[in-house]
């Protein structure tokens, strides 16, 4: 009896099951304290009001670094530098969520007469916020592999 080779079944490329693709800009219709928005690795969250020590900051980029995918700049709007813990005070006040400090960045203020791209990125949709709309940045965080927290990077 003689034995006949098979050849393996070759793999198909599979079609992801789901593809998300939020690259349009998106002018917020609302936005009130305790709304929360995504841009990449930045969580925007509306905290209904400047924090008192809130001090005006001449770099419009809202996450450090010079990568890519660091390059979160507000185009339009007033940018701050405000204490922490008053930051943080504000994001509890709102949502009742407790942010470390190590993950609150600048605040802004959206201009007068906002659009679709007062917020951009060159990965990531632009956002645009309610006018006179006050909202912290908040950088996300994960946990690395042996279970301790860090901030992710775009």
């Amino acid at each position: 009896m003689t034995k006949t080779k098979t050849k393996a079944p070759k793999p198909s490329l599979m079609e992801p099951t789901e593809r998300i693709a939020n690259d349009d800009p998106k002018l917020h219709a609302t936005f009130e304290s305790g709304d929360v928005s995504h841009q990449g690795d930045l969580i925007i969250v509306c905290i209904g009001a400047l924090p008192k020590s809130a001090r005006p900051r001449k770099d419009r980029q809202l996450a450090e670094g010079s990568t890519q995918g660091s390059r979160h700049v507000l185009q339009r709007g007033d940018l701050y530098d405000a204490e922490a813990g008053e930051v943080a005070d504000l994001i509890r006040a709102a949502t009742t969520c407790t942010v470390a400090p190590l993950y609150l960045g600048p605040v802004f203020v959206s201009p007068a007469n906002p659009t679709a791209d007062d917020l951009t990125h060159p990965e990531h949709g632009a956002q645009g916020f309610p006018a006179g709309c006050v909202c912290a940045v908040v950088y996300q965080r994960n946990l690395d592999q042996e279970e301790r927290e860090q901030r992710t990077q775009d």
